[in-house]
């Protein structure tokens, strides 16, 4: 197979070449490949990207600040679907455990087998008490692990958060955050009147994911350990992770679709409990600030934590909706279109999409230069609005929005999984992570 006259977005900018694709591998990019015998596929006037990797999704997962056990919406199967249709070859999905981690990560590998994207995961580290199996977990593949410092079920305290990366920098792995203050958080909750979805955003201000964010950096600085910092959601944040990099922490910050493209003001519609994700959506201007300075973070990730419509409307307040929003389908539509809008430069989005998430995760075997699996997405500059979606959300945030980017079809180790709406095929294997 060969890719003929296409424009090749990369980490070093925009090439125009064509990919030779053999054994579901790039065999070569190179300028007039000879298409003798081959089977052309014509993309002239189209732009090809390497599949992008999704580091944050919880798939076939559960609210964890829920009283009670709320699952997302979709699962690997159906949430792989998502995938590709938006342009998304990998994904590293989160799990937990409720005894043995090690019996927990092979459960977990029996679901993702229905996969059709290839798959990795990151263990969320709910009590100290899981340190001990951190070794066994990073034998099996497990390579990166998530803390949490709000919700009180889950989070964990400084010391153990440090214990944590001790561990996890002798393995040589990867420490992620959920960075917000939880006592800030419910000091806020207990002295606050109000119910409707606006109180969430009210009680979970920019100042308690700063505060969060300096504390768990402090502490990757001192451990020495490799982290990261999901889901930021404002300036200030990413300003504290700027600081930390200039005294040499390893640490680095994600940041997700939504809050590029959506403000608070969505609290206030009537349907506003649907969209209430953690942290929130923040004011106008930090949006626009979130926009302006995308190029300066490490990674986006959608943090799919879809949730029916009947687990969002039900509850009287929002302290009991559960938390997050279906960005998956999104991430990279959002991404194209400000790169064709001139707002990010192609070497960015690459590195934001594909690029830095090889590097942080680890991840063999992935990308654009050959040798590599031809995980290939082809763009369109089109524009277009959303009135579907893929999946079992029966909502989206994003329904009416108008894109300038378009995911055309998509491409796992040379198979057509995705073509203009359609799902062609998929088989998920997983990840090899070094």
């Amino acid at each position: 197979m060969i890719f003929k006259n296409g424009t090749l977005l990369t980490e070093a900018g925009i090439v125009n070449a064509d990919i030779k694709v053999e054994g579901g591998k790039i065999t070569r990019i190179s300028f007039d490949i000879p298409t003798a015998g081959d089977d052309v596929k014509d993309v002239t006037g189209l732009y090809i990207m390497p599949g992008a990797i999704d580091g944050h999704t919880h798939f076939g997962s559960r609210f964890l600040g829920a009283k009670e056990p709320i699952p997302t919406a979709d699962d690997y199967s159906s949430g792989s679907e998502v995938c590709l249709a938006g342009g998304i070859t990998s994904i590293v999905n989160f799990f937990e455990s409720s005894n043995n981690p090690v019996s927990s990560l092979k459960e977990e590998i029996n679901k993702a087998e229905e996969s059709k994207v290839d798959f990795s995961f990151h263990f969320i580290v709910k009590k100290k008490e899981e340190i001990t199996y951190l070794k066994d977990l990073f034998r099996i593949g497990v390579k990166s692990v998530k803390v949490f410092m709000a919700y009180d079920s889950i989070r964990l305290d400084d010391l153990s958060i440090m214990n944590v990366m001790k561990e996890v920098r002798s393995l040589g792995g990867t420490v992620a955050v959920h960075a917000e203050n939880g006592d800030i958080i419910k000091y806020l909750q207990e002295n606050e009147v109000g119910e409707e979805p606006i109180y969430h955003a009210k009680t979970r201000p920019p100042e308690s994911e700063e505060e969060a964010v300096n504390r768990f950096a402090s502490m990757a600085f001192i451990t020495g350990v490799r982290s990261y910092i999901v889901h930021v959601s404002t300036p200030s944040s990413l300003n504290v992770v700027k600081y930390w990099q200039r005294k040499g922490a390893k640490v680095y910050a994600e940041t997700c679709p939504h809050y590029l493209v959506f403000n608070d003001e969505i609290y206030l519609r009537k349907d506003g409990k649907r969209f209430i994700m953690s942290p929130p959506l923040r004011s106008e201007s930090e949006r626009k600030e979130m926009v302006m300075r995308l190029g300066e973070f490490y990674t986006v990730g959608s943090d799919y934590s879809g949730f029916l419509s009947k687990f969002k409307d039900e509850p009287a307040s929002y302290r009991d909706v559960p938390n997050g929003v279906a960005s998956t389908e999104f991430l990279v539509p959002t991404l194209a279109s400000l790169m064709f809008q001139g707002e990010l430069d192609p070497s960015s989005f690459v590195s934001l999409t594909s690029g830095n998430q090889i590097r942080l995760y680890d991840i063999k075997g992935k990308g654009m230069k050959e040798g590599d699996d031809a995980d290939i997405v082809v763009i369109k500059k089109e524009e277009w609005k959303v009135k579907d979606w893929h999946g079992k959300m029966d909502y989206s945030i994003y329904e009416g929005m108008t894109f300038k980017a378009k995911v055309d079809k998509t491409f796992i180790r040379g198979e057509l999984v995705y073509e203009e709406g359609n799902i062609k095929g998929g088989r998920g294997k997983m990840l090899k992570r070094s």
